[in-house]
């Protein structure tokens, strides 16, 4: 997104009816002010270049992302994780063992459509608003600017279109579903756009979004969306760790977010494809203060309640993923997620192996690393083999999309580059 998408009024607004949201809010320890960050000028460093990037349009950003895995960017500070070779040379995107010709991209749009209850308090209140069809357009424009400026480029789009049922009437929900949403799971050609552009759908909570609301009417138009993913087989996406960009008081964000919401859900709709971004993770002390967290960090495994709930989800329905994105700007996430999967019995750690999507959060994680290069980087360093990597990366990808052919080329083994020692 730029800074056009976003309601920054609905986010003030959710200040209102909670100081431990003031308090909460994008602060909490280890989320983005890490003690890294406070050395010297590197808070300032780090929200500049994050906001270099939502400072431009859409297209611009994803000719930015591409230069970078192509090397055309420089560190400004030593990394312990950097690559002997750009992610992208010789025409394909290289990582460990492995090539590819193809880099499937899934811009995920969030629904900041105008809601006017929640700018009841103040003075200048702005009617209700669809703020996602031209949040859309821009994206589409976005791509059209890629495709024109790298013909040649490796980045095929497959976007998710934001839905929150509560925004919107239920005729204007089915009239976005069928206008956008592409039913085919069929690859598009290169280049193309198709004119159903959509591949899945995002649902955020933390701005109100609330798995299976209480009101009747509501929760009608949360069936419906339900019916038409799981009768079409269209996967959603949806946020899933406790920080973010919220609407309303942190304690409501979290209460919707929480993974466990989902179950009456997957109960009603066992064939419904969910994936939950972050896989789950926690950053509040307070949510990581009970017995069970504190055990999981002596034994170096994921600390965070929802993690498990997650987990307990994907035990019980078959469709159930979360991914890495934003989480694996740390690579202590990835060594307590390998701990917890070697702890497993083989059947409980495979079923779990084959649920783990690959994820960026960009340009959102440039919070946390300096680069989408470093972002790949943390990856390829992480305890994962490289046939877990494979899984993760395409194998998983492709089936939560439920793609019916093979993209121009999948990933293959190539020559290991032997990398020198110390690097």
């Amino acid at each position: 997104m730029t800074m056009n998408e976003p309601n920054f009024a609905s986010y003030l607004s959710s200040f209102y009816d909670s100081a431990t949201g003031i308090l909460s809010a994008n602060a909490a320890p280890d989320y983005i002010i890490t003690p890294q960050m406070i050395k010297g000028n590197a808070i300032l460093s780090t929200l500049t270049n994050a906001l270099s990037a939502f400072s431009q349009p859409i297209g611009d950003t994803f000719v930015m992302m591409e230069d970078d895995l192509e090397g055309r960017y420089t560190s400004q500070r030593k990394k312990d994780y950097a690559p002997l070779l750009p992610y992208i040379h010789d025409g394909s995107f290289h990582i460990r063992t492995m090539k590819a010709e193809r880099i499937l991209m899934i811009p995920l749009l969030i629904d900041f459509s105008q809601d006017s209850r929640t700018l009841e308090k103040v003075y200048y209140k702005i009617p209700a608003e669809d703020r996602i069809t031209p949040y859309l357009e821009a994206t589409l424009e976005g791509i059209r600017t890629y495709i024109k400026r790298h013909p040649d480029g490796l980045f095929d789009f497959y976007p998710f279109l934001g839905i929150d049922p509560r925004l919107h009437s239920m005729k204007d929900m089915e009239s976005l579903c069928s206008r956008y949403i592409n039913t085919s799971h069929r690859f598009h050609k290169i280049n193309e756009i198709p004119s159903k552009p959509c591949y899945g759908i995002k649902v955020y909570p933390p701005l109100g979004f609330r798995p299976w609301p209480n009101d009747r009417e509501t929760l009608e138009k949360h069936r419906a969306l339900y019916s038409f993913c799981e009768s079409n087989r269209i996967p959603i996406i949806t946020h899933a760790d406790d920080q973010g960009f919220r609407g309303v008081s942190a304690e409501e964000a979290w209460a919707n977010t929480d993974p466990a919401a989902w179950r009456t859900v997957l109960e009603n709709y066992p064939d419904l494809i969910v994936d939950f971004a972050h896989f789950g993770k926690q950053y509040a002390l307070t949510s990581r203060s009970n017995v069970q967290s504190i055990a999981a960090r002596l034994r170096h495994h994921p600390d965070s309640p929802w993690f498990y709930s997650i987990i307990s989800l994907m035990m019980d329905f078959d469709n159930v993923y979360a991914d890495l994105s934003f989480s694996g700007s740390s690579p202590e996430f990835y060594q307590e997620l390998k701990a917890y999967l070697s702890s497993l019995e083989s059947g409980m750690r495979e079923r779990i192996m084959g649920r783990i999507l690959f994820g960026s959060d960009f340009s959102v994680n440039l919070l946390k690393v300096e680069s989408y290069t470093e972002y790949f980087s943390i990856f390829e360093h992480s305890p994962f083999t490289d046939e877990e990597i494979e899984t993760i990366g395409e194998k998983n990808m492709l089936r939560f999309l439920g793609l019916s052919e093979e993209p121009a080329a999948p990933l293959r083994r190539r020559k290991t580059i032997k990398r020198p020692e110390g690097t």
